[in-house]
């Protein structure tokens, strides 16, 4: 049986009304476990930047921000592809 890993908690944050899917898909599809373990690690390499002085921070964020609105997309898919 598989575990629900905290990355999957984020996903249950964007989309509260898909829990139930959510949750099957993420017991059931490798792919779809990857993809939140993406996501998970996207929006915390965001956070980093978010909070960095550094000169690159706001291209850095901006690259973070658009690969997880890409995530968020094919999260979405995923779903789409369930019902």
């Amino acid at each position: 049986m598989t575990v629900i890993q905290n990355s999957v908690f984020q996903i249950l944050e964007i989309f509260p009304d898909c829990s139930n899917a959510i949750k099957r898909l993420y017991k059931t599809n490798r792919k779809f476990q990857s993809v939140c373990e993406d996501y998970r690690v996207c929006a915390e390499a965001l956070q980093h930047w978010n909070h960095s002085n550094k000169k690159e921070a706001l291209v850095r964020r901006q690259e973070y921000e658009q690969l997880l609105q890409e995530l968020v997309d094919e999260i979405r898919l995923f779903m789409n592809k369930s019902n």
